[in-house]
């Protein structure tokens, strides 16, 4: 296991040892002057899981393997592991924990570290199916799928040399990390010193002690000095910004927070800021303190002025806050907050602010802190809404029924957000803010005019929640339909979204984009245009 005393290495040892790994060469006989190589199978009379267990030197790993359920996935399927030994944990937890001091962070273990970023670490060790050496032999290796996320691997067998005879030694695989990208020379790279291991579930591919790939990403990304986006991708404005969202990198990088620990620990435990459920449903970012801010990685689609619409609660008057991007005050954005009647009694509270187009690192700081935030909601000021972009669905074109959409009765039954309308909003009740359209009927429709910005390809992505399998909608553009039929599975519940991805071919200029309802059975929160290149 992980010997978990904090000791200090220099970071110039760990760069060095990065530079200096040794190859071990194993299973090697001499005769008669030079080493003749056979590259014998060794084989274990269990499952993966077990013959790792075996070997007292993978506790680590198997502990990471544990903690994220892969324990039964090792023990019934078919799998290739390369293997890295307790001693690369050791070293990548001790460096990792010599930077978190220097940064006065609380040290982290395999037990402690986001799930997300182990998972993003263990997984690429895993290979779907059994690939033995022989198969990697050809002259540009073979490629390999981790077992998430459809993750691209590499590996390529060659024997080493020996006493003077190229090719006369062991065999090795090297097993690569290839980031994606064709370019081997950015490819992350790990040799094996032992490979072939057969076991009843698949293969064991033993990795050198001191390699280097998945770790080297593993501690940057665990010790950042930039905040990154929560999800990969910028936040769009105009659009929402769940306050829960804020930017990974940790406190101090990403989010100043004066609490040890989140003391709501219903979202984002391993971070500090405190976050737990609102009483309407939802996320809410409580127990702030005068001080501390928080981080939001945003592309904002065109300058102009918006609406900013801040949902919260607060005890009592005084409550402030205002935002600055880029480390410059956002004009207009500082607001006085008036009590609400309690934290959880919450309002909302609309200012007028001037941005500019473009990726922005937009924080919001407490100026004095008495209060409980929602979401921030940023709508473009008198013009059409911009793709790309995100189109939130609450926000269809004014003139009622008939005109900005239809609906099949009179009543708003979610009655959260443009409540005289027939169009049924509630609030979206978990992750990511803001709200969400439900009671959908067959039919019904909401029309948005866009701005498309440029000619071309967009993929597409459509946030829907339902407890069934019949629901199905399409979008068009001035009346024709760009996406055929898209039906929606059933993702667990109304407000447990799930992501239909589709693409659709725009042309520049303002249309009138509709969405609409082929057969009811789920709620819908928004749809989001990327450029597809």
């Amino acid at each position: 296991m992980i010997n978990k005393k904090k000791k200090r290495f220099a970071l110039s040892g760990w760069l060095v040892l990065s530079a200096c790994i040794t190859l071990l060469y194993a299973g090697c006989k001499k005769d008669s002057g030079y080493y003749g190589y056979q590259n014998q199978r060794k084989e274990f009379d269990g499952t993966t899981y077990d013959f790792l267990k075996s070997e007292h030197q993978y506790d680590s790993f198997l502990l990471a393997i544990d903690r994220l359920k892969l324990t039964d996935t090792l023990r019934n399927g078919l799998y290739t592991v390369f293997a890295p030994t307790d001693a690369s944990f050791k070293q990548a937890i001790e460096n990792m924990n010599t930077l978190r001091t220097i940064q006065g962070r609380a040290h982290m273990y395999i037990n402690t570290v986001p799930y997300e970023q182990l998972d993003s670490l263990v997984c690429r060790y895993i290979i779907r199916d059994t690939f033995s050496s022989r198969v990697m032999t050809l002259q540009d290796g073979l490629g390999l799928t981790a077992i998430k996320y459809s993750y691209p691997m590499h590996g390529k067998f060659k024997r080493t040399d020996a006493e003077g005879h190229v090719e006369g030694g062991p065999g090795v695989i090297t097993f690569s990390d290839t980031k994606g990208v064709i370019y081997t020379n950015r490819w992350s790279k790990a040799t094996t010193v032992a490979i072939d291991v057969v076991t009843k579930t698949g293969l064991v591919n033993v990795l050198e002690k001191d390699h280097m790939f998945g770790f080297d990403e593993f501690i940057p990304r665990m010790n950042p000095t930039v905040s990154s986006p929560w999800n990969d991708f910028p936040l769009y404005i105009p659009g929402i910004i769940g306050m829960e969202q804020f930017n990974r990198g940790g406190n101090k990088v990403a989010y100043l927070d004066f609490s040890l620990n989140n003391q709501g620990g219903q979202y984002r435990p391993a971070d500090q800021v405190d976050i737990t459920t609102a009483g309407e449903g939802g996320l809410k970012v409580g127990w702030t303190e005068t001080g501390e801010w928080l981080d939001y990685t945003v592309e904002v689609t065109e300058t102009g002025e918006y609406d900013m619409t801040l949902r919260y609660g607060s005890g009592g008057d005084d409550g402030r806050i205002h935002l600055e991007m880029n480390g410059r005050p956002v004009i207009g954005s500082a607001i006085l907050m008036p009590g609400t009647g309690g934290y959880d009694s919450f309002r909302d509270i609309t200012t007028t602010v001037q941005l500019t187009a473009g990726r922005h690192v937009l924080k919001v700081y407490y100026d004095f802190a008495n209060f409980d935030l929602r979401f921030l909601k940023f709508v473009r000021k008198n013009a059409p809404m911009p793709i790309p972009g995100v189109i939130t669905l609450e926000d269809y074109d004014p003139g009622g029924e008939g005109v900005g959409y239809h609906d099949n009765n009179t009543r708003n039954e979610g009655n959260k957000y443009r409540q005289s309308e027939g169009v049924d909003i509630d609030f979206a009740k978990n992750e990511g803010g803001g709200y969400q359209i439900g009671w959908t009927g067959t039919g019904e429709w909401m029309n948005y005019t866009v701005n498309v910005k440029q000619t071309g390809t967009y993929n597409t992505f459509i946030l829907v929640g339902s407890e069934g399998v019949n629901g199905r909608f399409h979008l068009e553009f001035d009346g024709v339909d760009v996406t055929g039929p898209l039906k929606v599975p059933n993702t667990g519940g109304y407000h447990k979204r799930q992501s239909i991805a589709t693409s659709v071919y725009l042309t520049k200029g303002t249309h009138v984009m509709r969405f609409f309802i082929d057969h009811d059975g789920f709620d819908v929160k928004s749809v989001t245009f990327r450029p597809l290149n």
